[in-house]
């Protein structure tokens, strides 16, 4: 038995021996190294490491279901010829009037968002190279498909979209693609947006930012032209004082000229101030019935420089409680709508002043009317408009906030629009205000269920030709204009629940 067992185990190792020998002349092969997906904590909670790469990526996103009332209010929307087709006017060379009533209006408001959110960072010898792309999917219906200060939402279809709400790259300073407007200090943590400029899903531009020490930065930036709805389109009077033949303007006005943005801000533990100034080019083609004839529509371009500035502030209130804020804005400027009053197309949701009702024409920075026997000439003036902002946020509890946000817009047009009778595309000064209040519960982080409530009011006077009363609006079946308040005021109720992650 011993013999047996002594010559197995000499016979095994023999065999071990020769397959050794055996294995080390093939070819050896490591295994390739697992690339795990690793932490990446250089810019923040989120980010990773792209393996194979050194760039690191966070991807998030978020979703918002909104809906809101707004009682339906009977209105008649002041416009001219080269205005957008809001319901209509007499004026502006169209002899009749047509007037929306309630009964055709909706009250109800929906909105069904999705976004996805990626921010992909690399460090050099620059800097941070940091691209940003941010992508909007959205279904809406009824009020929620309002455009802006003076639109009537008519009862139509839902409807659906993809939008890109950011798509830029930061280097070395500079900023290139569509990003926050660098003229705006508030932020747009209201649900229904205020009087006051709101750049939400940014705008297109070239920019560079310098950083100082202390919390001080400066910007200088080109803004797209092309995103600001106001300057878009001129309006035209139309038989108006100076001659009985209707000035016009092309339903799209040229763009020649980005706008010119600078800033100054500070950033510190008790807070944040800015201010700001924007310049840009309003452009126009002027044309008559008669220039039209010969010239396909097209007439002389017509130019006009608008300019703004603000100043805005934000105090940190700690010893109330932690998170606790007030936020102030104030901004003048001609022909500047845009960034001074109006909440930009791509805003948020349109202001609560959407549905007054009444009568109302706040949405071109420019106008254009005749000079001369038979309109041989032009002459041309902007709107003015005066705006003040502000927002006081407290924490009842770390989950548990609300926002108390208000407005004041003073917008007034130039001389000879203000005495040009309003059947005739004119338009007086107006003044408007409006407040909110929500109330915000988060039971988890980045996740909340909140509601607000919010009014608005609109105080005008009709303007008739040269301060005279205003021509008789005729009170029909068709055409009940008489029916609609020249100084209207509405309010909404809205509920929002979002999850972002």
């Amino acid at each position: 038995m011993t013999l047996t067992k002594s010559l197995l185990l000499g016979t095994s190792g023999a065999l071990l021996a020769v397959a050794g020998a055996q294995a080390a002349d093939l070819p050896s092969r490591k295994a390739a190294p697992v690339e795990y997906v690793r932490v990446c904590d250089a810019y923040g909670a989120g980010f990773y490491w792209i393996p194979g790469t050194d760039t690191c990526l966070k991807i998030g996103g978020r979703v918002r279901i909104d809906t809101w009332y707004t009682p339906a209010k009977s209105a008649v929307q002041l416009r001219s010829t080269g205005g957008p087709a809001y319901t209509g006017v007499p004026g502006g060379g169209t002899a009749s009037s047509t007037y929306t009533s309630a009964n055709g209006i909706d009250q109800l408001g929906w909105y069904a968002r999705g976004l996805l959110m990626m921010d992909a960072r690399t460090q050099s010898g620059w800097g941070t190279v940091q691209t940003v792309v941010t992508l909007r999917l959205a279904a809406q219906t009824g009020l929620a498909q309002a455009g802006q200060l003076s639109s009537v939402p008519l009862a139509v279809a839902g409807t659906t979209g993809a939008t890109i709400e950011a798509a830029y790259i930061r280097f070395a300073g500079f900023t290139a693609g569509q990003a926050a407007s660098n003229f705006t200090f508030l932020p747009s943590n209201q649900y229904h947006s205020i009087w006051s400029p709101s750049f939400p899903s940014g705008i297109r531009q070239f920019a560079y930012t310098a950083t100082f020490g202390g919390g001080i930065s400066a910007t200088v930036a080109l803004e797209n032209m092309g995103d600001l709805a106001a300057a878009t389109t001129a309006n035209s009077l139309g038989f108006n004082p100076y001659s009985a033949t209707a000035a016009t303007a092309t339903a799209v006005a040229p763009q020649r000229l980005p706008a010119l943005v600078g800033n100054v801000r500070i950033d510190q533990p008790w807070g944040a101030a800015m201010v700001s100034a924007v310049v840009l080019q309003n452009n126009a083609n002027f044309a008559t019935p008669g220039i039209q004839a010969v010239t396909n529509g097209l007439g002389p371009l017509v130019r006009k420089t608008g300019w703004a500035v603000s100043a805005g502030l934000r105090i940190n209130l700690p010893m109330l409680a932690t998170g606790d804020s007030i936020q102030a804005w104030v901004s003048y400027g001609v022909g500047a709508l845009n960034y001074t009053a109006i909440p930009n197309l791509n805003a948020n949701t349109a202001t609560t002043a959407n549905y007054t009702g009444g009568f109302l024409r706040g949405d071109r920075d420019m106008t254009i009317y005749c000079v001369g026997v038979g309109c041989a000439s032009y002459g041309v003036e902007q709107a003015a408009a005066l705006n003040i902002a502000g927002v006081f946020t407290h924490y009842w509890t770390p989950s548990l906030r609300s926002n108390l946000v208000g407005s004041y817009i003073r917008l007034t047009p130039g001389s000879t629009t203000r005495n040009t009778d309003w059947t005739n595309g004119g338009l007086s000064s107006a003044t408007g205000w409006s407040v909110q209040t929500n109330l915000i519960w988060s039971p988890v982080r980045n996740f909340d269920i909140g509601i607000e409530l919010s009014y608005a009011r609109l105080q005008q006077s009709l303007t008739g030709l040269n301060g005279a009363a205003p021509t008789a609006v005729p009170c029909t079946a068709a055409a009940p204009m008489c029916n609609a308040s020249i100084s209207p005021s509405n309010w909404t109720g809205r509920m929002r629940v979002e999850r972002t992650f």
